[in-house]
């Protein structure tokens, strides 16, 4: 007579099994919640460290131009009075050029143009104390018919700012491009050059270039580069534009 077979001890239940995986389910996505909360803190973060640099420097710029600008003013007015003297007008010549300079550096650090006239000005300005000392000619095309809020103009233009600067330095290029285009979501930024180029995958970024992936990354804005040598160098800057709420409609 053959015995009956026994059943197996401690067989899984079904719905235990079911209430183990979806508890693992709820696990996976708070943790993914958690992980997203945690990157949005960060982002906060790093674009308002961003801001407060900018403000630093806004506070230096003021001290330069008001207090060193100021001691060259002076020093110009007392040597302007002494025309007849050949130093003193060579002399005179090298403050001046010094009083220039110190504008300009305050300007580039705390640009005032951007927010009293807006993007287009301050672009229009770097070119002129970027691009067109250096022979590079721009070629600008700017869709935008609207302003944009201060910060998104301000990071836009540090975007440019670099740009041209790494083309002058760097690029060996006697043209620069130079789009700006909004959708309703979005705004895209594309500038490149025809210059020298470089291999975009051996070569480690620079302080300017990280410095560029930093702030779009503090922005929530996406960052491409793409070069190659004897290709030039593209960048492309996608930044989603906050939609206001009811309560910050005008």
């Amino acid at each position: 007579m053959k015995s009956k077979e026994k059943p197996i001890k401690d067989s899984p239940d079904v719905d235990a099994l079911l209430n183990l995986l979806q508890q693992l389910r709820d696990q996976q996505k708070h943790l993914q919640q958690q992980l997203h909360s945690e990157q949005t803190n960060l982002q906060h973060l790093a674009k308002r460290l961003w801001l407060q640099q900018e403000h630093d420097r806004a506070q230096f710029a003021r001290d330069l131009h008001d207090d060193l600008g100021q001691q060259l003013t002076s020093i110009a007015t007392q040597l302007a009075a002494a025309k007849d003297d050949p130093l003193c007008n060579h002399i005179h010549q090298q403050v001046k050029n010094a009083i220039a300079s110190t504008r300009s550096l305050a300007r580039l650090m705390h640009p005032t143009l951007v927010r009293d006239l807006g993007l287009l000005a301050g672009i229009q300005w770097l070119n002129r104390q970027l691009l067109q000392p250096a022979g590079v000619a721009l070629e600008l095309d700017y869709g935008l018919t609207t302003r944009l809020d201060h910060d998104a103009e301000l990071f836009l233009f540090r975007i440019v700012q670099e740009t041209m600067v790494n083309t002058v330095k760097y690029a060996d290029a006697d043209r620069f491009e130079l789009l700006l285009e909004r959708s309703q979501s979005a705004l895209l930024l594309i500038a490149r050059d025809n210059g020298c180029g470089f291999d975009s995958d051996a070569v480690e970024p620079g302080v300017g270039l990280q410095g560029m992936q930093d702030r779009a990354s503090a922005f929530g804005a996406d960052f491409n580069l793409r070069s190659a040598p004897g290709k030039g160098c593209e960048i492309q800057v996608q930044l989603p534009l906050r939609t206001p709420t009811a309560t910050e409609q005008p």
